[in-house]
């Protein structure tokens, strides 16, 4: 404890790059100018003790400059794939000191971008295998560049406890550094992502040292927003973990944009049921569950009688009325856990959980209701089939069964419900 609060006070006193300082053996930022080169823009002191450079030796030179005969060029190609894409890249292999001694290096490497999205430069959190011994001081640069970044930056100690944010992390989240600075970092949790999630992450972190997903996390108003986090263990050069540190960025316009494109897959848009493409993945799903755990449904088909008369007689626009008003009597008919889906045209389906004989109930009433209430204005009435699942069937011969039944009570007069016999 008394080391954390040690380096609180340094927290709130200095820059942020004295706390990546710090964190961090070794720190070096470059500029994104491929076209021209990359060119240095700035080492750390533990960067230069360990290499043997001076920084004006360095600053404006490209990274190459460390590169040699045992680099691992195939891993430098991956860098340089990722790092144009604007991705975050972490690798390892062997540079070499101002006398040519190589030396094994592990990157961690993020960009950085300005307020407008552009890349601006990368910085390079690195560890130096085989120095001890690091001293880590100020450098004004580096807070400047992260702090002028649109990524959301959080670094906590091994137990979560925060010990810095930069400005678009407060400006985003709407806390003052204060106000989070020294706090565990679960205050961010919204709590809508399970126990199973947060055991995924730790075994990852613990495991491979990195973890990348989309959290919900909350603001200090209490509201809700998709974080894209990159987390990475910081270490010391012996591979004990230090801290965490957190880059992400705020994907809720993305998020709720697939949200709304996957919602509209699956729903009818006249009538706003589930459509027969959502019935696909649902029947299999029950389908499961009655192979595994016996969980008895049932299917009941339901076809508006006449339709294509009424369609005639009134309008199309009646027609659809009539769709929109039945969709919400059947609604408002069923259990929650039963499901009703628009098959197509004046057909609906509706997967309840029970037995066939207690389904036939449901449907009698569903065809007494039809029949006495008036939808867009106009009485109507609807024949229904009924089937239960047994196990010599699967989807296709489920529905059928119900579809036989439905035909029965269509050839039978109309207007009534009918099972299909086991």
């Amino acid at each position: 404890m008394e080391q954390l609060t040690s380096l609180l006070n340094v927290v709130d006193e200095k820059s942020l790059y004295e706390v990546f300082e710090a964190s961090f053996d070794s720190v070096v930022v470059t500029d994104a100018n491929w076209d021209k080169g990359i060119q240095i823009l700035y080492v750390n002191k533990t960067f230069c003790e360990a290499t043997g450079y001076t920084k004006e030796e360095v600053l404006g030179k490209n990274p190459k400059m460390f590169q040699g005969t045992e680099s691992n060029y195939e891993v430098l190609q991956e860098l340089k794939e990722r790092l144009k894409r604007g991705e975050k890249f972490v690798g390892q292999t062997v540079n070499y000191k101002k006398n040519r001694a190589p030396y094994y290096v592990k990157w961690s490497i993020t960009p950085l971008k300005n307020k407008e999205q552009e890349l601006i430069g990368y910085v390079s959190f690195q560890r130096i295998i085989d120095k001890k011994g690091l001293e880590l001081k100020h450098e004004k640069l580096l807070s400047s560049i992260v702090d002028i970044s649109n990524n959301l930056i959080l670094v906590t100690d091994l137990e979560g406890f925060i010990v810095y944010i930069n400005n678009s992390f407060s400006e985003k989240l709407g806390y003052k550094k204060e106000e989070l600075i020294g706090r565990h970092s679960r205050v961010l949790k919204s709590n809508e992502q399970d126990k199973e999630f947060y055991s995924k992450m730790w075994h990852s972190i613990l495991t491979r040292g990195t973890f990348s997903d989309v959290f919900v996390s909350r603001k200090k108003d209490g509201s809700l927003f998709y974080d894209k986090k990159d987390i990475s263990t910081i270490v010391d050069d012996m591979g004990n973990p230090l801290y965490y540190v957190s880059i992400s960025q705020d994907v809720t316009q993305q998020m709720e944009k697939e949200k709304q494109l996957q919602t509209q897959a699956f729903k009818d848009t006249l009538t706003k049921l589930y459509n027969r493409r959502k019935y696909n993945d649902v029947i299999e799903e029950k389908l499961s569950a009655y192979h595994n755990n016996g969980d008895i449904f049932s299917l009941i088909l339901i076809d508006i009688d006449h339709f294509k008369k009424i369609n005639d007689t009134h309008g199309h626009d009646v027609g659809d009325g009539i769709l929109k008003d039945l969709a919400k009597l059947l609604k408002n008919n069923i259990r929650s856990d039963d499901l009703v889906f628009r098959w197509g045209g004046e057909e609906f389906v509706l997967i309840v959980n029970k037995p066939s004989s207690s389904a036939y109930l449901l449907a009698e009433k569903l065809r007494v209701a039809i029949s006495e209430t008036p939808l867009a204005f106009i009485k109507i009435t609807a024949s229904f089939g009924v089937a239960e699942i047994t196990h010599d069937m699967d989807a296709q011969t489920l529905f059928n069964s119900a579809d036989k039944a439905l035909y029965l009570a269509k050839e039978s007069g109309r207007n009534q419900v009918k099972v299909h016999k086991k």
